[in-house]
């Protein structure tokens, strides 16, 4: 069930801003990527990647988080928009990271697999933070009493600019 669930929520164009201005989007001059809420899996010296990726999520779950995170980041200048089964994370400038793709690294030891470049240390800050922001939402306390995995991290890849805008 997990891979047919992984086939229906897998983009189908690798560039997060072409996906966004595609689906109808305005996606301007901004920096987009994919964001996909994830259950990060402790293991005894790492972080595994569960599947699927990305959680399924109901309407009350998106629309809280997406405002949560909002509320946070926006004055960081990244925004996050919810779309057909995924998170877009809008940025003013590129990241700087090089990403790989969520399905590169489920069930494997994520450490491999984390977004690398000139900016990663910025990155991995950004991804702390999301990361606590999400460790005290309270829909996460709900999935978990639901036995639900906790959307504990965001997966982001699929990094681009649409051509006319790119730096």
């Amino acid at each position: 069930m997990f891979t047919f669930l992984q086939n229906i929520f897998q983009p189908k164009i690798s560039n997060a801003a072409q996906a966004w201005q595609q689906a109808g989007n305005e996606a301007g001059s901004a920096y987009w990527l994919y964001a996909a809420p994830v259950h990060l899996v402790l293991q005894c010296d790492s972080f595994s990647l569960a599947e699927p990726v990305p959680l399924p999520l109901e309407n009350d779950e998106i629309e809280a988080l997406t405002s949560a995170l909002n509320k946070h980041f926006t004055a960081d200048g990244l925004m996050f928009f919810w779309h057909e089964n995924m998170w877009f994370l809008s940025m003013q400038h590129n990241p700087q990271i090089q990403t790989i793709a969520p399905q590169a690294a489920m069930n494997k030891d994520i450490a491999a697999y984390l977004p690398t470049g000139e900016d990663v240390t910025a990155w991995a800050k950004f991804t702390n933070e999301v990361q606590m922001l999400l460790f005290e939402h309270p829909i996460n306390l709900a999935r978990e009493a639901k036995r639900l995995p906790a959307i504990n991290s965001i997966w982001c890849y699929g990094g681009g600019q649409l051509e006319n805008h790119a730096n």
